[in-house]
């Protein structure tokens, strides 16, 4: 079986001999010449490997022969017309090369179970541990590049990433945060966030120090994490409860009277771009703009079967924004400061304003807002005992 497949790959000749085949063929032993299928008689010929039957030219004329080719056989015949088409030849070694070398990198990076976590933060994690399209399979570790995601997010319940071929696709589980366990294991007091008078009191745990009615200040102890037994025993708990008081609480917000606008001056420009395996490759020669113009982009993902290719087109729309003053009305600033004073009292916890008294001026292209609220709100914020272990 060797032995035929060596014949076809490098070719066979049959030839028939006019003369003396006998004198022929002792002038092609006495040469080394091997041939196969010897034949005498009436129609006397063999079979030679095709690159040999050059050779054969000398024994003919020593034994006053003639030579006649019946058949030809094996791969070179099969592609000797590929000779005249070196560029088919040529492209078709260059896509095998190019083949083997784009398997052996990674395509596309795919994830799923995404919630709270966006795919460009997943793809800016994984650019900077180096799992991008183009980066090459033998330099991921799936096992490191899981330890790594995890860092980054620890919110994360479970992260597995597989390799399949030249994707790389990352599973993950996203749990809710766990509360700190530990501070309630530490021993606390409840202090006052703010001054006020106390209107309504609910302790959850510890001693409390203070009645509904009575009037405190910032910082003041309210409820304590010392408790006592009957039989006067002393032990540390962590305190904890909600403490409502009446506060009184200045919000204030300054608005320049003249505010910048940016608008689009109706100028634009294109830019367009393509995506191989990481490798931006321009496809307009209009330079990116500079400051002054925002930018909007599509992106087109070659899709296979479902399957993300790192192959995409990039189209670029610039436009000009103009920058322009406007001179704002009393209304109109007035407005801006209640809703930058309605942005303070949203950010504190638990606060109800029952009242309030509004104190507006003007200076210098700047109007001043004051609002002097009375408020109900739970001050109760809790601290740490610092208990030093004996040495």
């Amino acid at each position: 079986m060797l032995v035929q497949f060596t014949r076809w790959f490098w070719g066979s000749v049959r030839f028939r001999i006019e003369g003396s085949a006998e004198r022929f063929f002792n002038h092609c032993a006495r040469s080394g010449i091997v041939l196969w299928g010897m034949q005498a008689g009436e129609s006397p010929g063999a079979w030679i490997r095709a690159s040999q039957y050059s050779q054969l030219l000398g024994c003919a004329r020593s034994a006053h022969c003639r030579l006649r080719v019946e058949e030809k056989r094996g791969l070179p015949f099969r592609t000797y017309w590929l000779r005249r088409r070196k560029g088919l030849v040529t492209g078709a070694v260059l896509g095998a090369v190019i083949l083997t070398v784009l398997s052996q990198q990674v395509w596309c990076v795919q994830a799923r179970g995404l919630e709270s976590i966006t795919q460009e933060e997943l793809q800016a994690a994984c650019r900077e541990i180096g799992l991008v399209p183009g980066a090459w399979r033998s330099s991921v570790d799936p096992l490191q590049a899981e330890q790594q995601l995890m860092l980054r997010f620890p919110h994360v319940t479970w992260l597995t990433v597989n390799t399949q071929g030249s994707a790389v696709y990352i599973e993950l589980s996203e749990g809710v945060e766990k509360p700190d366990m530990d501070t309630w294991k530490q021993p606390g007091n409840v202090k006052a966030a703010a001054s006020g008078q106390i209107v309504r009191l609910e302790v959850y745990a510890g001693t409390p120090l203070v009645n509904v009615g009575d009037a405190v200040t910032a910082d003041q102890l309210l409820i304590s994490g010392v408790m006592e037994d009957p039989y006067g025993n002393v032990s540390l708990r962590h305190a904890s409860g909600r403490v409502i008081a009446s506060t009184v609480r200045d919000f204030s917000a300054q608005i320049p009277m003249t505010e910048t606008l940016e608008e689009p001056s109706g100028q634009t420009l294109s830019r367009r771009s393509a995506s191989f395996f990481g490798l931006r490759l321009p496809l307009t020669l209009t330079e990116e703009p500079g400051d002054g113009w925002e930018r909007e982009s599509v992106r087109t993902v070659l899709r296979v079967n479902g399957v993300e290719l790192p192959v995409s087109w990039l189209e670029e729309t610039w436009r000009e924004i103009s920058v322009r003053e406007r001179l704002l009305t009393p209304e109109e600033a007035l407005e801006a400061a209640r809703a930058e004073v309605e942005r303070q009292k949203s950010s504190l916890k638990g606060l109800t304003v029952l009242s309030g008294e509004e104190s507006i001026s003007q200076e210098n292209g700047v109007l001043y807002y004051t609002l002097h609220a009375r408020c109900e709100e739970d001050i109760a914020v809790e601290t740490e005992i610092l208990v030093n272990s004996p040495n």
